[in-house]
């Protein structure tokens, strides 16, 4: 978005006085009738600050009455609603402590929304609220008449903690309603300023006229100097008025084309920046899978060897649907289904390879299989988890794989009970991920090509987390966008 060049003050007045430089014989008309304007803006202003002080000091004070009517909802009505379960003269169920729950949300709400000065406070009562609410429910699932009691004596010190914070927003808004009062005297007074300043201007206008016509060329001029160093700063979205000088005017429209035509040359060079870098990572991620198929060649031939006809029909059919999802037609991004079904045939080929040495868990959210993502983000995870973890235990291990929704983002995460990263280890890896800057034999292509695509694609900073103990095994996770 663009913007414009900020007038000076005197600037402001010069125009005000003398709306433009082409109608010069205008000029002694308009100061007649700006000296009249000038005495009446200290009384406008003066209008319009005691209004709006008084209706926000009035805003205070209501907001100070309406904070103070959910004392009384939470210490007795709560409280009371509290003590008749505990002492058995009603049932949970009977009681009115979620009503009064309710009621007290929807007042906090409101006040939230329309308050100010105190909104911290009752943000923090907000989530105060809430876990009051959570100690309410405790008290309906206790079972006993001593875990009743601590329930509520629990109730009992968190209403207390309501009600303390509740004094502290009072108190804001008592110290906002008094500043206003200040804000309201020191406007007045500045009024008052203002109505002296412009009566010696009043007097001296006549004498600095042939000053303020000179000064009238000098103003643009300084604008257009204070623009094209901005230009050089390297703000070019910004654009400069036009001069009302006719000879400066040209000049200010053609500041405006070089701005403009050095934003769209940056802008064009990061997007064609961009689109190399996508064509690097493509390349990157064709380099990850030709070991993947020569070994899978490998243990097709060994199978058939073997005379086990069955598994070279599934391991060939899964190396099929592998292929047909990993290329799908050039395009960058698929459903999580198809992204699900290229992920199961790439586990069913590598547990014919490795047999008892790799198991593997599938968990997939229900919902999610129509929603759109970055094709080949999950694969090289898993990949990465079996030939850097799994294979490197004599005992094998377990890969669990999770996708799950999360308000409106993707979580994937992929667990593996290998050998894990020492601690030095991981931190390279953390490093060379975080700079963009890796070693293939640090952390693989597989690792660096998910990572840089889903911060480039989806555009965002963050792109895979890595957690690891010695022996314990790794879990590689990221969140991104959930686009239908």
């Amino acid at each position: 978005m663009t913007r414009m060049c900020s007038k000076s003050r005197s600037g402001g007045i010069e125009v005000f006085l003398f709306p433009s430089l082409d109608s010069i014989r205008k000029r002694m008309n308009y100061a007649q009738l700006s000296l009249v304007v000038l005495m009446m803006i200290p009384a406008v202003l003066a209008i319009g600050l005691m209004w709006q002080y008084s209706h926000r000091y009035h805003r205070v004070i209501s907001h100070v009455e309406e904070i103070t009517r959910l004392n009384p909802i939470i210490k007795d009505e709560l409280l009371a609603s509290m003590m008749d379960v505990v002492t058995g003269r009603k049932r949970f169920e009977e009681g009115e402590q979620f009503q009064v729950l309710d009621k007290a949300k929807e007042q906090l709400d409101s006040l939230i929304e329309t308050g100010e000065a105190g909104r911290v406070e009752l943000e923090v009562s907000r989530r105060i609220l809430g876990t009051l609410e959570s100690y309410v429910l405790r008290l309906g699932e206790s079972r006993t008449v001593d875990e009743q009691i601590a329930v509520n004596d629990e109730i009992g010190n968190v209403a207390n903690l309501f009600l303390d914070m509740l004094q502290n927003a009072i108190n804001v808004e008592i110290k906002a309603s008094a500043m206003a009062s200040q804000s309201m005297q020191a406007g007045i007074r500045t009024a008052m300023y203002v109505e002296i300043g412009l009566l010696v201007l009043s007097l001296v206008v006549a004498i600095i006229t042939q000053q303020r016509m000179s000064r009238a060329i000098r103003v643009p001029i300084s604008r257009l100097e204070e623009f094209a160093n901005r230009i050089a700063r390297g703000h070019l979205s910004e654009r400069t008025q036009e001069a009302d000088v006719l000879e400066l005017r040209e000049l200010s429209r053609s500041l405006n084309t070089m701005a403009y035509k050095l934003e769209q040359q940056i802008e064009q060079n990061r997007r064609e920046q961009e689109n190399l870098k996508k064509s690097e990572l493509r390349t990157l991620q064709a380099q990850i899978t030709p070991h993947f198929l020569y070994n899978t060649l490998d243990a097709i031939v060994w199978l058939a060897e073997n005379g086990q006809s069955s598994q070279v029909i599934e391991i060939t059919n899964a190396l099929s649907n592998f292929y047909r999802i990993s290329l799908n037609n050039g395009k960058d991004w698929v459903s999580i289904s198809e992204e699900w079904e290229h992920l199961q045939g790439y586990l069913t080929i590598q547990k014919i390879r490795y047999r008892d040495i790799l198991r593997y868990e599938l968990e997939l959210d229900e919902g999610l299989g129509e929603q759109k993502m970055l094709k080949l983000l999950i694969q090289p995870l898993v990949e990465n988890a079996i030939y850097h973890g799994i294979k490197n235990r004599r005992s094998g291990g377990q890969v669990r794989i999770s996708a799950q929704k999360q308000v409106d983002r993707l979580l994937v995460t992929v667990t593996d009970t290998g050998v894990g990263i020492e601690e030095s280890e991981l931190q390279k890896i953390r490093q060379a991920l975080h700079s963009g800057k890796t070693d293939a034999g640090l952390t693989g292509y597989g690792l660096f090509s998910v990572d840089q695509r889903i911060k480039l694609y989806y555009n965002q900073e963050t792109g895979l987390q890595i957690n690891s103990s010695p022996g314990s095994g790794t879990t590689v996770s990221f969140s991104v966008p959930l686009w239908a």
